[in-house]
């Protein structure tokens, strides 16, 4: 991807959501297309190391936001987030991937797939780290918040206790976002 192929929003163009976010960043850049106004953002977050059946109930769980206004936002992370997303391609529902690096680092394996999906159905990637900016450790609690700044509310598919997951519905109570939890394995 070029550089004319990434765009940056500033935080007074930031979807409303997010714009009433403390957590807010300055800018954000972002490659692909932002949903409209009336969009209404869904983060779905969950462990990198989900159960059997997980991909199963993510699929169901994105299905049932079909012939809404929603956009399904999460991480990209190996995982509960990749399932969402492919999920939310599946079925024609909008998808924002944001990720804890600039926008020019290569995404690793079959994520870099993915985002490609994201990006040729008119999804998006976004990011508040430029260009080639790493992914280090302390990245994801970051990029957490802007996950649940860009949602109405999360729902956390499947997490242990020690989870960026959990950071995510975190920063969204802090965000006065709703939080719903899938009790347990289904």
């Amino acid at each position: 991807m070029t550089d004319k192929d990434r765009n940056i929003i500033m935080q007074n163009e930031f979807p409303l959501a997010l714009r009433e976010s403390r957590f807010a960043p300055q800018r954000l850049y972002y490659r692909g297309a932002l949903p409209t106004g009336d969009a209404i953002g869904i983060a779905m977050v969950g462990t990198r190391r989900p159960t059997s059946s997980a991909k199963e109930l993510c699929r169901r769980l994105v299905k049932s936001l079909k012939g809404t206004r929603a956009v399904v936002v999460s991480g990209l992370a190996q995982g509960i987030d990749s399932y969402c997303h492919e999920a939310a391609l599946e079925f024609g529902i909008p998808t924002i991937a944001v990720i804890a690096q600039g926008l020019d680092v290569a995404i690793p394996g079959e994520r870099r797939e993915l985002a490609r999906h994201i990006l040729e159905s008119g999804g998006a990637i976004m990011s508040e780290y430029e260009n080639d900016f790493p992914a280090f450790k302390g990245n994801f609690p970051a990029r957490n918040r802007i996950i649940s700044g860009l949602s109405n509310g999360v729902l956390v598919v499947e997490a242990p206790e020690k989870s960026g997951a959990l950071i995510t519905a975190r920063a969204a109570l802090d965000q006065g976002r709703d939080v719903f939890v899938v009790p347990g394995n289904v």
